[in-house]
């Protein structure tokens, strides 16, 4: 099963909850999922600087953004 991206995480969840369009997003939802995404962003580019020649790399990378969609889904589940 192929890992799905963000915005496709972010449409299912959007769809389950009746929600049309990112336009429903209030702009502090908005706001905090930005937030969200710039965290987990900072976490794999640490993550690939510090396990560059690692064998777990491609996991750590996975879990975090796992744990980013789980963060964003919350943000829509509010």
């Amino acid at each position: 099963m192929a890992l799905k991206s963000a915005y496709e995480a972010a449409l299912e969840k959007m769809k389950s909850m009746d929600i049309d369009d990112a336009q429903s997003l209030t702009d502090e939802q908005k706001d905090r999922i930005a937030d969200i995404r710039k965290l987990y962003d900072a976490k794999i580019a640490e993550k690939k600087i510090l396990l560059k020649n690692e064998e777990n790399l491609p996991e750590e990378i996975a879990f975090l953004e796992r744990e980013r969609e789980r963060m964003i889904a919350g943000v829509y589940g509010k």
